[in-house]
């Protein structure tokens, strides 16, 4: 070999060693997606860190809701309290499947079959959190496999949950005894959440659809209505509405997921997984997003694209972490513009946005982690990081992983990937525990406190988004499954060959 084909030879091992350790666009070899020769890697990382916080549970709070990975003890302040209803077990038996943790996962089912009752429990719970971890973390489990135990515990939860239904103005209450079945609002405020009552169809629907019992459907299809026919304050929905009265609460609004956030989400999720055939929901989406696109999307003089919060109709520039699901919700919903080509780009290009600004209140954090909520506009400091009146706290969320997964699943853009990975990275540096996973204090002080808290919101729906970001696209693909707030799938109707959903007639209305 001569000197010039030595050359030639180190320079391609070079160029293949470059490539082999990177992302390899899919032009330059003509295929469909991305090659990664570490994504495989990157999720087995995943993977390890949900067995990781799982067996922190497992060892240390088995059967209480949530772990102290901290200390090794059970968390006793979650939104359940201390009762014995295994929330992390149930918000995680879908993402154990996923992930083909057989031990694990017949651990938590074993426990479901044994243990799990709602019946002694003598203390208001959260309709909503009972609705969509507990209720649906079951019928998940239903769809996924089949085995009716889910199905007849699930609806077991669901039935519990009725009597916050008893309103002659069809708005449920925020609470519900499950031993004694009384109802009752918050204990905070007098009104109920929309995104609370407004987010509870996917699970009522679908409990309808596997059982045959029609009853459960026409509850929340009620709610659904009287919001829809409500007089609005300039056509916009309040955050807060009354059981007793239906008249709106404070004039504030918002995209976070318990208030309007909510409602539009779960509008736009009923649509999808009715197989795009609920037109009513599809309509009140459309209709209420673009609103919050007039009063609430704005541009701060930095050029960065947030949601503010509307407070008598008056714009605060801030945005919360739980605020970020919105770069996948636009982008999701962009679907619901199809035939509108103009408008569908937009919607997608503003999840992009969001997406960005929120990777950027990542970025700017000594952590790479980002706080709870984040301003706009100032001259003394950067935009998308926290004031003093705000929370530094990172609490494990969900909220910019589950916007990266859904723009990599539609656009296949490496960067999302990249960012997502960027979230693994600073987990496994700064929230990992002798027990499990905790949040932060402050993600402005890398050397800050923990919080202690290893909410099964981590199990459910953080690891399972970031599992999902490094997975192949046939697995729980978009169009056959959809997500419900606490991110358990729900099968598309009679797309999705998993539907195992008894045939009942057209959307239409039932008496109960």
């Amino acid at each position: 070999m001569n000197a010039k084909q030595l050359v030639q030879t180190i320079l391609i091992f070079k160029i293949f060693r470059v490539y082999s350790l990177s992302e390899v666009p899919s032009k330059k070899f003509g295929l469909s997606g991305h090659v990664d020769w570490r994504v495989s890697n990157k999720r087995e990382k995943v993977k390890e860190m949900m067995q990781f916080a799982w067996r922190g549970y497992a060892e240390n709070a088995w059967g209480f809701n949530e772990l102290n990975s901290e200390l090794g003890v059970p968390h006793n302040e979650s939104v359940f309290g201390n009762h014995h209803i295994g929330l992390t077990i149930i918000d995680s038996l879908d993402t154990l499947y996923m992930m083909g943790l057989q031990e694990e996962y017949e651990r938590g089912r074993k426990w479901v079959a044994e243990n799990f009752t709602l019946d002694y429990i003598d203390a208001h719970l959260s309709v909503y959190e009972l609705t969509i971890r507990i209720v649906g973390g079951l019928l998940s489990m239903y769809a996924l496999t089949g085995d009716d135990l889910y199905m007849m515990q699930s609806e077991y939860a669901l039935r519990k949950l009725l009597p916050a239904f008893n309103s002659t103005v069809h708005i449920p209450w925020a609470r519900i005894n499950p031993s004694s079945g009384s109802a009752a609002p918050h204990s905070w405020t007098p009104e109920s959440l929309l995104g609370e009552i407004g987010n509870l169809n996917m699970e009522f629907f679908y409990t309808s659809e596997i059982t045959g019992h029609r009853k459960y459907r026409p509850l929340v299809h009620h709610v659904r209505d009287k919001l829809d026919m409500l007089s609005k304050p300039r056509d916009m929905y309040a955050d807060y509405v009354h059981p007793r009265t239906a008249i709106w609460g404070p004039l504030k609004m918002s995209l976070e997921p318990a208030g309007g956030g909510g409602l539009y989400e779960c509008m736009l999720k009923s649509w999808l997984r009715s197989n795009k055939l609920d037109n009513q929901a599809h309509d009140l989406y459309v209709k209420a997003i673009q609103q919050v696109i007039n009063s609430m999307v704005g541009l701060s003089f930095g050029g960065m694209t947030y949601i503010g919060e509307l407070s008598n109709f008056h714009l605060i520039r801030r945005m919360k972490h739980s605020t970020c699901f919105a770069g996948g919700l636009f982008a999701l919903g962009s679907s619901a513009f199809h035939n509108n080509s103009r408008l569908e780009a937009k919607h997608l290009q503003l999840g992009k946005d969001l997406a960005l600004t929120c990777r950027e209140s990542y970025r700017r954090s000594a952590t790479g982690l980002g706080p709870e909520s984040f301003q706009f506009d100032s001259v003394s400091r950067e935009d998308a990081t926290s004031r003093e009146s705000d929370s530094k706290a990172y609490r494990l969320k969900p909220e910019v992983v589950e916007s990266y997964f859904i723009l990599w699943r539609l656009t296949h853009d490496q960067k999302y990937r990249d960012w997502g990975w960027e979230v693994v990275e600073s987990l496994e540096k700064y929230c990992r525990t002798k027990f499990g996973f905790s949040g932060l204090q402050n993600v402005y002080d890398p050397n800050g406190a923990r919080d202690g808290v290893q909410g099964s919101h981590f199990l459910g729906e953080t690891l399972k988004f970031l599992y999902l970001l490094f997975s192949k696209d046939s697995l729980l693909p978009l169009d056959k499954w959809v997500f419900n707030t606490a991110a358990h799938p729900f099968p598309v109707r009679y797309v999705n060959k998993l539907f195992r959903g008894n045939q009942l007639k057209p959307y239409v209305h039932f008496s109960i």
